[in-house]
């Protein structure tokens, strides 16, 4: 889908820990106010609020409300991993519609001991795997990477170097819980949680969370010069639904892919923000996403530089495997991380040319089908 007139205006992130016992809403408060200073904007101009989370018990108008937030418009981004980039479309959509001209999303999570309602992942037909040793997500993960493997030939050292490249650029980001150098020994090394996943496939939870503002195109030149304009997105929900045998190393991105590619050209894109809470699922998007055919993955990752200052840059703050995964707060990570290279505030790690981003998110893991939630968007940067 072509967009024309909304933006980003701003962004505003917490630290990330494994100790931190905050409440959750103090995360979602830090972050917001990281926005909010950072555009000059105050609470009262905000008229859109979405939620992004799997900690809290409490929906959007009660988040809003004691966060002080009167408003047109709320949404519970309730799409896993996909939460952030689909809570972006959906803001998108009102404010063209003229509903709202600025919007605040935020994502987060908290090792709040006092927060006893928890939401439980809910993992589609458990029970069938159960009896095989199922280990939630780890292991369906572990199904996918297998059958990759085995079907197109594609090695530990190549899904390893995904992991390591992206160690190697949160080294210069100060937010990444992970910041220790590991070589692919280590990676092979580590231990093992799910044949063939090991440690180093799988996110760290902490606390913390994220937050981005969108506002309308009249209304973000009153805000920034730094414009970052939404230019095209799309999604695909259940992808698969209908087959008795999926093909489970293909992803819903696919379709999304031809959305974003029919109206930017993939020649054109500068850095890739792909969710990343294992790394073959980094790169089956990349399959996915038409930088090369199916089952060459291994190949692509092989011949290309994935690090911010390489030819292909993918997750270029070190991603979730290592910056941590702050719960629901993951699928907006990428979207700050692409603000921040598109406005030219990366530090160290600023990838040369920064212009154009695509960003994607991925949730909801299913035993019968294909993943629940995928959804991808472009960012262009224009004066």
């Amino acid at each position: 889908m072509r967009r024309n007139k909304v933006c980003f205006v701003g962004y505003g992130s917490t630290g990330y820990s494994r100790k931190s016992e905050e409440p959750l809403l103090w995360h979602y408060a830090q972050a917001i106010g990281a926005a909010l200073d950072q555009t000059g904007l105050k609470k009262s101009d905000v008229q859109g609020f979405s939620v992004t989370t799997q900690a809290s018990p409490d929906y959007s108008p009660h988040v809003a409300e004691q966060l002080g937030l009167e408003l047109d418009w709320v949404l519970n981004g309730d799409y896993g991993g996909a939460g952030g980039v689909t809570s972006v479309r959906r803001a998108a959509d009102a404010i063209e519609a003229g509903h709202i001209d600025i919007a605040v999303l935020v994502g987060g999570n908290s090792f709040d001991k006092s927060v006893v309602h928890q939401r439980p992942l809910e993992y589609q037909r458990a029970n069938y795997v159960d009896v095989y040793g199922y280990g939630g997500p780890n292991t369906l993960m572990a199904l996918v990477q297998r059958r990759h493997m085995e079907g197109y030939g594609t090695t530990l050292e190549q899904v390893g170097k995904i992991a390591v490249t992206q160690r190697e650029n949160a080294r210069l980001n100060p937010q990444a819980l992970l910041r220790d150098p590991m070589s692919l020994g280590d990676y092979l090394n580590s231990r093992m949680i799910s044949d063939p996943i090991r440690l180093f496939d799988c996110v760290m939870p902490c606390s913390g969370a994220e937050c981005v503002i969108l506002a309308s195109e009249k209304k973000a030149k009153q805000i920034t010069e730094k414009l970052v304009y939404l230019v095209a997105d799309g999604e695909r929900v259940n992808y698969q639904v209908d087959k008795m045998l999926p093909d489970k190393t293909t992803f819903g991105i696919k379709v999304v892919a031809d959305r974003l590619f029919a109206e930017v050209r993939r020649d054109q894109i500068d850095l890739f923000e792909l969710y990343d809470d294992y790394p073959i699922a980094v790169l089956i998007q990349i399959e996915d996403l038409g930088y090369c055919e199916k089952g060459g993955g291994g190949r692509f990752v092989e011949e290309h530089d994935l690090s911010c200052r390489g030819d292909f840059p993918v997750n270029t703050g070190g991603g979730q495997l290592s910056v941590g995964q702050a719960g629901l707060a993951g699928g907006f990570l990428h979207i700050v991380e692409a603000l921040r290279q598109l406005r030219g505030e990366a530090g160290p790690r600023q990838v040369k040319k920064a212009e154009r981003a695509v960003v994607t998110g991925i949730g909801w893991l299913s035993y019968g089908r294909n993943l629940g939630t995928t959804a991808g968007l472009v960012m262009e940067r224009r004066a």
